[in-house]
Parts: structure tokens; sequence; C-alpha cells
């Protein structure tokens, strides 16, 4: 389950810990399917360019293509950092600072010998913001640019892509962040999408987070409010009842990043657990044992054929194909419900958010 990057201040010992008890009741309380539909990839709207104008970096000329979806999926490194005063900071090595925009809006940052991760929006043309980003603290050698790079993103507003090149201009002191791409091989294309990765995993992610997201369209699956508050107040019980009641001393600030969290677990969960219903209506076949509730792992591998079958998504990278298709294939991998068992017929017969009701 994706729950989006958050910044949590690391001296705030409560709030973290607090927070991590939110996340463990939610395996507790809630068994359920872990969640496949990651963030969805930036999206725009069909505005004009804004263009950069600090340091000599060129204006996009009207019409040129500078819509977030160029972003989603691509990868850059560092070419240079100009601050308004024009200075210039260049990497001795290139290859040690890249950032990564991934198709399900987060970001990986590499700073030198530190990582960062975070998220990215966009909701214009050029209009371009990161989220926080949580980073390592490693001591880097003499002359790193580690701090330097990291630092720039929080105020990162806009980008141009010109000749190839990206730059992103904040709102600090005007720096502009040179980046030229990184090619990545194309791993697979999925619903008239290319994935261009160099890891299978990210792949599989990529490919059925699209497929996933069409069908619950399909479906018509939805989440209520309704749903959510009951979801919100089963998990309140279960953390009173497991005497976990840190929550009254968090600040009101830190109680809403709480409340927050919980409703944005509780979208998610449901509706991943209502496509699971969905499929296994539609499939049928044997539910295997997860740690967040069942799963029709048959359905998942019957509807990915299918959509295979019917070019929905192709592998073009066959080295990943085995991958990709060894957790709907390998049966060592899982536990099954008995077949024919009272368990495996309640396994999507009863919301396991409101247990008193049953499904519709």
């Amino acid at each position: 389950m994706s729950l989006g990057a958050r910044k949590v201040d690391a001296n705030n010992h409560r709030l973290l810990a607090y927070l991590c008890a939110v996340a463990l009741m939610t395996v507790l309380v809630l068994a359920r399917a872990q969640d496949t539909a990651a963030p969805r990839p930036a999206t725009v709207t069909a505005e004009s360019s804004q263009p950069l104008t600090a340091n000599g970096v060129p204006e996009a000329k009207q019409g040129e293509e500078t819509h977030a979806r160029k972003l989603a999926g691509t990868s850059w490194r560092l070419v240079k950092i100009l601050s308004m005063d024009d200075s210039v900071y260049a990497p001795n090595d290139t290859s040690k600072y890249t950032l990564d925009f991934r198709a399900d809006g987060t970001a990986a940052i590499l700073a030198d010998c530190n990582r960062g991760t975070g998220t990215w929006t966009s909701t214009s043309a050029s209009q371009l913001q990161f989220g926080p980003i949580a980073a390592t603290k490693a001591l880097c050698p003499p002359g790193s640019l580690s701090e330097r790079y990291l630092a720039q993103f929080q105020w990162v507003r806009s980008y141009v892509l010109k000749n190839g090149h990206l730059y992103l201009a904040t709102m600090a002191d005007g720096s502009i962040i040179e980046l030229e791409p990184i090619e990545r091989p194309l791993a697979a294309t999925v619903l008239g999408e290319e994935v261009r990765t160099s890891k299978a995993g990210e792949m599989q992610e990529i490919v059925l987070t699209r497929l996933f997201d069409r069908y619950a369209e399909e479906q018509g699956i939805e989440v209520t409010d309704a749903e959510i508050d009951t979801y919100v107040e089963n998990m309140r019980r279960g953390m009173r009842a497991e005497g976990l009641t840190a929550e009254d001393d968090l600040t009101p600030e830190e109680a809403a990043e709480v409340e927050q969290m919980r409703r944005d677990m509780g979208r998610s969960m449901i509706r991943q657990w209502k496509l699971n219903r969905a499929l296994y209506r539609q499939y049928g076949g044997r539910i295997i044992f997860q740690q967040l509730g069942p799963e029709p792992l048959d359905a998942y591998r019957q509807y990915l054929e299918e959509r295979q079958v019917a070019g929905d998504f192709k592998i073009h990278e066959k080295g990943f194909e085995g991958t990709f298709w060894r957790y709907f294939t390998d049966d060592s991998m899982h536990s099954f419900y008995a077949s024919g068992s009272e368990e495996e017929a309640r396994a999507f017969a009863t919301p396991p958010w409101d247990s008193k009701s049953a499904a519709e």
C-alpha cells in the first residue's frame, strides 16, 4: 500500500511513534489486501508554457511541448546548478547526482553519497513542485554537491524542456538546475503508455497499476466517505483495545496529520478490497492469505492473461517476463485458503472495515 511520502520532524519522536502505531494497527485491525493502486502520475491542464528567463536559459517557444506527462517515467543526471549571482556548481561525476520522475508520482534522488525520496506534482504545462524530500544524512567527501543539490528541490516551482535538457527554476534565489536525460530501456507498454525502466519490479508495479485502475473504473468501484468513516472508527476501537492512547498527547496539527493518514489508508484499502471482490466474482479461483488480507490469485492471473492477449500490455524486455508472472504462477510462494472452506466463503462476503454488515 502506498501512503505517499510525508516529512516528519526527526526530533518529534512522539508523532513518529504514533504514526508507526497507526500503520501497525492497519495490519492488526483491518486485515485485507495490499493496495496496488499507486498514486496517479502527475497530470496537467492544457495551459501555455511560462518560460524560464534567469541566467540566460532560453525561453520555451510557443507550442513547445512541456506537459508534465513528458516527465513521468524519465530519469535525469545533474549537469550544473546556476545561481543568480552567476556562480556555477558542476559535479565531478554526473552519475552521482540523478533525479527519477517515477510514473507513480514519486521522485527518487541520488545526491552523491545520499539518497532522497519524495513526491512531485504539476498542475499546468510548466509548473512543477516537489513535496518534502526525506533524505539520508551521510557525510560525503569534500567538494560534494550533495547538500546543495538536495536543498534545491523544496524551492522548485517551474520547469522547461529545451534541446533535450531539463531546466528546473527555484523561487528562493533564482537558481536554475540543469539536467540531462538518462536513457532507460523500453521494458513494456501498457494501454498505449511506454514503460521505460531497468527494474523489473518497477515495470510490474506500473503495468499492474494502470490495468487495475482501468478495471476499477470500468466496474464503477468507488469509496464513500461513510465507508471511510467506518474504517477510521474501527481503527480507533482497535487501537484503544490494544492500549494505544498516545493520540491524546498529540498537538492539533499532529492529530490532523494522523487523521488524514487514516483516511488516506482507508480509501486505498477499501478500494483494493472492492477491486479484489469484483475480480473474484468475475473469475473465481483460489484465494491466498496475505498479511493484509485475502487476494484472488487465480483471478489476477486470468485477468492479466486476457489483457495480454488483448494487447493491453506487452513486455518488451524478455528478461522481465518471468519476474512479472512469478507471483501469479508460482504456488510455492503462497498459502491458500482451503477449497470449499467456510473461511474461503467469507473472504469476500463481508467488508472487513464493517464486519457487522454484509457485502452488497
